[in-house]
């Protein structure tokens, strides 16, 4: 169809009305209205999908919002993380996401300084915030880590996938394919809490204004369970079960649905049991706060990531430098390893590692115990 605009020019609307199949295009020759025609046929007689050729024009700031609005439900954020995208490269054409551009994106965020927060106005006395030291002594920004930037190579692969699923159009794997996505982790943290630190950190809890003997009882109870903290804010009193008669029967149930490896092959339910470090603590100063089998045992913070903002200025107090949450996941795994003759794969119940080669970075921390059981053996 012909149509003329108000300067004088003209475009040239094709129509394809077949099969059950119906849409049409504008362009501005004739000759791309019929190679559209020609082309859709095509892709019909042959039963192959003809969404594409609409699916082309759309932006990816289009297909993000789709993607929040209608997809799967999500936390709050991995769509702010879309929206952060979206505000980058929603601009940019569905058909011109190519790999040259995805690998310069990527790069990009790799070597990104992290923003102040706009509503900043003043350093905080005691927090860092998103400064670090270098090697000559300064204080800089931090960049992103591979790891955040890993989550935003996932956020857009499924959203794209998600995308042409729903529109029934051909999913374009090769920029994917092409750039890799950035590791999990550059170098292994190997970050031990040194003598003393584990009491200088509770110490420093005295400091804060608020939730301090809770603070304190949330270090030690990731320090001796050896949990991740985002499924530790989950454990409510029903699923903590103490024997006071025989303290080596206790156990703490986490649900697969509330492990960060939840959809992972060989995930399940764990039963952990207790060092007797943290049967004490949870008996002794944690029960006093219970009042309902349904209240979570850490209701104080509204998730994780309040409680690293609050752990930072713990450690800034504690005068301990480059520690974090997960280095005290870390201790608690050492610990086992160190004080115990659990095998690898009755400390992973424990701690909740599905992969085993993860533990075999504490595979060191056993020689002198190795030893130790060996002459005990020979001795008897």
């Amino acid at each position: 169809m012909k149509r003329a605009k108000k300067n004088g020019s003209f475009s040239f609307q094709a129509k394809v009305r077949k099969n059950g199949v119906n849409v049409s295009q504008t362009f501005a020759t004739l000759k791309e209205a019929k190679e559209f025609i020609t082309l859709t046929d095509s892709k019909i007689l042959k039963g192959e999908s003809v969404s594409a050729l609409k699916a082309k024009k759309i932006t990816l700031g289009e297909i993000f919002q789709d993607y929040i609005e209608g997809g799967p439900s999500m936390p709050l954020i991995k769509k702010q993380r879309l929206a952060k995208i979206t505000q980058e490269i929603g601009n940019v054409p569905l058909a011109n996401f190519k790999t040259k551009g995805f690998q310069d994106y990527i790069n990009f965020k790799l070597a990104q300084e992290i923003p102040d927060q706009k509503t900043k106005k003043k350093e905080t006395k005691g927090f860092d915030g998103n400064r670090t030291t270098n090697t000559d002594g300064e204080v800089v920004k931090k960049t992103y880590k591979s790891s955040t930037i890993r989550k935003f190579y996932y956020d857009i692969r499924t959203a794209l996938k998600w995308h042409s699923k729903i529109n029934d159009y051909h999913f374009d794997s090769k920029p994917f394919d092409d750039v890799d996505p950035p590791p999990s982790w550059e170098n292994p943290r190997t970050r031990r809490l040194e003598d003393g630190e584990l009491d200088r950190l509770v110490q420093a809890c005295d400091q804060l204004y608020v939730n301090a003997e809770a603070s304190k009882c949330l270090i030690q109870f990731l320090t001796f369970s050896a949990f991740r903290i985002g499924e530790t804010m989950l454990i409510r009193w029903k699923d903590i079960k103490l024997n006071e008669k025989k303290p080596e029967e206790s156990y703490i149930f986490i649900p697969k649905a509330h492990q960060k490896t939840a959809n992972k092959k060989g995930a399940e339910d764990r039963y952990a049991s207790m060092r007797p470090e943290l049967f004490h603590l949870i008996k002794n100063q944690m029960m006093k706060w219970k009042k309902s089998d349904e209240d979570l045992i850490f209701p104080f913070w509204a998730g994780p990531h309040y409680f690293y903002t609050r752990f930072r200025i713990i450690c800034k107090n504690a005068k301990s430098k480059n520690l974090t949450l997960h280095d005290l996941r870390h201790e608690g795994c050492s610990w086992f390893f160190e004080n115990s003759t659990l095998s690898d794969i009755e400390i992973s119940k424990i701690t909740g590692h599905i992969e085993l080669d993860t533990l075999k970075r504490y595979a060191n921390l056993r020689p002198h115990k190795v030893g130790a059981k060996l002459w005990a053996s020979l001795e008897k």
